[in-house]
């Protein structure tokens, strides 16, 4: 049973990007040195595989009697600005990732890194491939971190295979009850002062809160009260593993229903961030489901015509740039 992680306060509830502390995915078994760039592992014939066309599904290698840390979470991505961590994302589709707004601005060249769970190794499961394009939620208001939720298209399509899985969206009507426990991953900070992000990816807990609650506890830690938890957000929380910290944004908050794991929200903001009596809130993707698919299939429209996909997340405010 993989260890969950001891949550540790950040400098600023602002939009952080927000990072998930302090124990890895559980121990890391040695990593075989090849990886290359833009060329999608290729998955060996005896590794089973979940059958084509479906979402959420991990295949698991037992390593001395422990699940394989390196496929707990195949769908986790690395959006990356000159091969260094900026924020997390989940893999929806071979060339979609899904993320928070507040992550991207125009005019930087972003990467992507899917399948390993350490941000600087030579796996040959690694994957990095070149962002094409990113879409934003055209209503994303910065201040009030509404509608803070954006697409990246890939210029290559990934393959799936036993280290990279795409992850299942939840129905608009889909109802995750209060008091369900989901998980959170990122290679966000662990420490208040320590680094951006940390090299292993991290785990933990979050306990589904009703917003009501979730505001109750929010508006104890920050008087006057800026940003309300509303609709087409989602609170999660855990008394003991706090939540995530800056590096962590983007990322995404699943919950396992009938054998797979659904992608309930995308790491948003918080106050103080990993603290255990803070929650975290994250953008709700059920109340963006009919945006998501709709601009992916916009998006393929526009490309097999031969048209270029312009960036649509130009620049944001400078207030939010700073917590990148």
């Amino acid at each position: 049973m993989s260890p969950t992680l001891q949550g540790t306060p950040s400098t600023s509830g602002y939009p952080t990007s927000v990072n998930v502390s302090a124990h890895p995915v559980s121990p890391v078994p040695p990593i075989t040195p090849v990886g290359e760039t833009l060329k999608p592992a290729q998955t060996p014939a005896f590794e089973p595989l979940p059958p084509q066309g479906t979402c959420g599904h991990r295949v698991m290698r037992i390593v001395g009697g422990v699940p394989s840390p390196e496929r707990k979470w195949p769908w986790q991505v690395s959006l990356q600005i000159n091969n260094v961590h900026k924020c997390g994302g989940s893999l929806i589709a071979p060339r979609w990732v899904l993320t928070s707004a507040h992550c991207v601005r125009g005019h930087e060249e972003y990467t992507v890194r899917l399948g390993d769970t350490l941000l600087q190794s030579n796996s040959q499961n690694a994957v990095v491939i070149p962002v094409q394009d990113i879409i934003c939620y055209n209503y994303y208001n910065y201040q009030t971190m509404r509608h803070d939720i954006a697409l990246v298209l890939l210029a290559l399509s990934v393959n799936y295979s036993a280290y990279i899985q795409p992850v299942c969206l939840p129905g608009k009507d889909f109802e995750v009850k209060a008091g369900t426990v989901c998980w959170a991953t990122g290679w966000g900070r662990t420490l208040q002062f320590g680094p951006s992000h940390v090299p292993t990816l991290q785990e933990t807990k979050q306990v589904i809160l009703h917003y009501t609650t979730c505001n109750r506890m929010v508006k104890k830690q920050e008087k006057p009260f800026p940003k309300v938890v509303r609709k087409g957000m989602v609170c999660g929380y855990h008394e003991k593993s706090g939540g995530p910290c800056k590096g962590d944004a983007g990322g995404p908050l699943v919950c396992q229903f009938n054998d797979r794991w659904i992608q309930m929200g995308i790491v948003s903001w918080g106050i103080h961030c990993a603290l255990t009596e803070v929650p975290a809130v994250y953008t709700d993707v059920r109340f963006y489901k009919d945006w998501v698919y709709g601009t992916m299939n916009q998006a393929s429209i526009l490309d097999s015509g031969g048209f270029f996909i312009p960036w649509v997340c130009l620049m944001l405010a400078l207030s939010i740039l700073v917590t990148l």
